[in-house]
């Protein structure tokens, strides 16, 4: 006759919340980490979708990767973030920059070609989002960059 027999089941259980607990654990840090170089359309659409209501500017946190020969469109962002086409921008020398959020974070030199509505990537570049809506619903939407160090 065997005692402590029920010992063992309840250390086979232990060990499995325990093995469950860590999964859960790695599995929400990986779901955290974002990697470099994500789709350019979705990070910019995600960071205008946090700013849509106004007045906040939003940096994203993850590196994203334009490749040389790409196109972008301000409409295809807005669709994206669920914003009305025509309320997008990007930010480079001839959009009006309300309240300096374009400073740093233009898409210009010759790596882009860059007018308000639509974007060619002219060489390989990486680097952080960045958009804004103001308060005021008569100025649209900016998308922006800035190139990683």
């Amino acid at each position: 006759m065997q005692k402590g027999q029920a010992f063992d089941a309840f250390k086979l259980l232990i060990a499995a919340v325990v093995a469950g607990a860590i999964l859960v654990i790695l599995l929400s840090m990986i779901g955290g980490f974002v990697p470099v170089g994500q789709d350019p359309l979705t990070v910019m659409g995600q960071e205008l979708n946090k700013v849509k209501k106004g007045g906040v500017a939003s940096t994203s946190t993850q590196v994203v990767q334009f490749a040389e020969g790409q196109e972008f469109t301000a409409d295809a962002v807005a669709r994206s973030a669920g914003v009305n086409l025509g309320q997008v921008q990007f930010c480079c020398g001839s959009v009006d920059d309300v309240d300096g959020k374009c400073t740093g974070y233009e898409f210009s030199g010759d790596t882009f070609d860059c007018k308000e509505d639509d974007l060619t990537v002219n060489s390989q570049i990486s680097g952080k989002i960045r958009a804004y809506c103001p308060l005021s619903s008569e100025h649209p939407c900016i998308i922006g960059f800035k190139v990683s160090r």
